[in-house]
Order: C-alpha cells, then structure tokens, then sequence
C-alpha cells in the first residue's frame, strides 16, 4: 500500500487489517478515524499526523514517529509501541489497554484524560507531560521517568513505583492507591490534598517534605522518615508507622487513630491538637514534643518516653500507662467525663451491639401486640 491509499481507505472508512506498512512516511496526513487492526506500523514516520478517534488493534508500533501527532480519543490495545516516540503529542481522551510502552518517549504531551492500563512502561519517558487526569492501572513502572511532569490529579493504582523517577515534579491530588513506593525519596518535595491509602511507603524518605492534608490511611510506611516535615491535618489512620521517624516534624492537627507506631520517634515534632485514638506506641518517642490538647485515649503507651513534652490538657484516657515515662504529669486528663458519660450509655444498650438481640424484643413486642388486640 502507498500512503496515499492508506488515507483514502480511512476516509471511505475501510478497515486497515493485516497490512505491512513498516517504514511507511505518513508523515502531516489527516488519518483520523482510522480502524487499524493487526497491522505492522515498525519504524512508520506518523510525525504531525492527524489520528482524531483512531484505533490501533494488535499492531506493531516499535521505534514508529508520533511526534506531534494528534492522538485525541485514540485507542491503543494490544499494540506494541517499545521505542515510539510521541514526544509533544496531543492525547486527550487517549486509552492504552495491554500495550507495550517499554522505551517510548512521551515527553511534553499534552491531554486531558489519559489511560494507561494493564500496559509496560519500562524506562519509558514522560518527562513534563501535562495532563488534567493521568491514569495508570495496573501498569508496570520500572525505571519510568516523570521528571518535571505536573502529576496534578494523576491517579496510580496498583502501580509499582520503585524505581521510577519524580525529580522536580508537582504532586496536588494525586492518588497512590494500593501502590509499591518503597524507597523512593520525596525529600524537600511538595504534597498537596494527596492521597496514599494502603500503599507500600517502606523505607520511603519524606524529610523537609511539605505535606498538605494528606490522607496515609492504612499504608505500610515502616523504616521511613518524616524529620522536619510540613504535614499539618494529614491522616495516618491504621497506618504501620513502626520505627519511623518524625522528629522535628510539624503535623498539627493530624490524627494517627489506630496507627501502629511502636518505636517511632516523634521527639520535638509539633502533635498540638492530634489524635491518636487506640495507637499503639510501644517505646515510642515523644520527648520534647508540642502535645498541647492532643488525645491518647485508649492508646497503649507501654514504655513510650514523653520526657520534656509540653502537655496541657492531653487526653489519655483508658490509656495503657505502663512503663511510661513523663517529667509531669500535671498537664494529663487520665480521666475524660465525657467519654465515661458515652460509655455508660452505650453499656445501658446492649441491643444496639447486638441486632439479634434487638430482633428478639421486637419479635416478643409484636406478639405481646397481637395477644392483646385478640383480647
């Protein structure tokens, strides 16, 4: 086929299939709608080309020229495209499903919504690609270069993060959900309204970060480091936080309820006004810390080391005291009036913990009902 053929076929709305177009200089052509099926594109110059609502099926695309191609609302599945390059392309509404990435360049695209699913990014480059929502499922990641890319709204999930690269990008709610980030370093990068629920941050360096309301719920963060960083109102509920350090960090009015942090070290971090309902903080460190109307209540502090802190009206509550060393205790609530008030009320309504029970009483009322209008 010639280039010239090709672009008639898409404009009749033909289906391209099975075609060897390998080399092929396509380069400017106005190619949008095209249905490419099974097709090999290997080493085609598409640079410029317009594809608008095109769809690559099963066709091969290694080291092929996309440069910037107008890829809007295009379809990629089943395509290998190891080394394209689609460096300045535009791709918004733009879907990649089981495509192989390895390799390519997307450095400098622009789009709206893209798609990245099921798909292989081995060193692949994504240097300062602007998108409003870039979406990556299930996608593999080693070595995949982001620097410099605006990752605002971006969306990983399940994604393996290791090893790819995050210099100088800008994170504003991003979403790294069920993602593996072990041993990255964040240092002195900026977070804002991001979120990490059940993510693998072990090792994971945050030090000088600043972290604006940020949400840690559940993640694994054992062995990472936090000192210095900037993370008022950010959420580390039922986060594993074992030996991470905190030290000098400020996080006020952040809540760490059911967080595991035996032997953290949150010595000097400012805690004024956090909550750390049932956590549990074996040996943990908070000497020197800012804890002014903080709330430990049902928290186990065995061993924990509030030596130093600036306590005034800190809530421990039912907490586990044993072992637990303060230099005063005179700015400690042991008792909460009003959680004892809650408690006692709860206990006066056993049925409202357990519906069979409840059940029962509304069973035995109905038939007490019954028997009386009968009479």
């Amino acid at each position: 086929m010639t280039p010239k053929e090709v672009q008639v076929m898409v404009k009749r709305g033909q289906e391209i299939a099975n075609q060897n177009l390998a080399g092929m200089d396509l380069r400017g052509l106005d190619l949008s709608g095209g249905m490419f099926i099974e097709s090999d594109f290997t080493g085609a110059d598409l640079s410029g080309a317009s594809l608008k609502g095109s769809v690559f099926g099963d066709c091969g695309l290694g080291r092929a020229r996309l440069e910037r191609a107008v890829l809007d609302r295009c379809n990629f599945y089943g395509v290998n495209a190891e080394g394209a390059a689609m460096d300045g392309a535009t791709m918004h509404g733009t879907s990649f499903y089981n495509t192989r990435l390895a390799h390519a360049r997307f450095d400098g695209v622009e789009g709206d919504v893209i798609g990245i699913s099921d798909c292989e990014l081995v060193g692949t480059s994504l240097r300062g690609i602007k998108s409003e929502m870039l979406v990556f499922y299930g996608a593999r990641l080693d070595r995949t270069d982001f620097s410099g890319a605006p990752l605002d709204g971006a969306i990983f999930y399940r994604a393996d993060l290791r090893s790819a690269v995050f210099a100088r990008c800008s994170f504003e709610r991003c979403v790294f959900s069920e993602c593996d980030l072990s041993g990255q370093v964040f240092r002195g990068q900026t977070f804002s309204l991001c979120q990490f629920p059940d993510a693998n941050l072990a090792g994971c360096d945050f030090d000088e970060a600043t972290l604006r309301q940020c949400n840690f719920k559940g993640a694994r963060i054992e062995g990472g480091s936090f000192r210095r960083a900037a993370a008022a109102h950010s959420v580390f509920v039922g986060a594993d936080l074992g030996g991470v350090a905190f030290n000098g960090g400020h996080f006020f009015q952040s809540v760490w309820a059911d967080a595991r942090l035996d032997g953290a070290d949150l010595a000097g971090a400012q805690l004024e006004q956090c909550v750390f309902h049932r956590a549990r903080c074996n040996a943990a460190q908070f000497s020197e810390a800012q804890l002014a109307y903080s709330d430990f209540s049902y928290a186990d502090l065995r061993g924990a080391d509030f030596r130093g802190a600036a306590l005034m009206r800190t809530k421990v509550h039912r907490a586990v005291l044993e072992g637990t060393l303060f230099s005063d205790r005179g700015g400690l609530l042991l008792q909460e009036d009003a959680l004892y008030e809650a408690e006692a009320y709860s206990a006066r309504r056993p049925s409202h913990r357990d519906p069979s029970r409840r059940r029962g009483e509304a069973g035995a009322a109905r038939q007490a009902a019954e028997k009386d209008s009968r009479t």
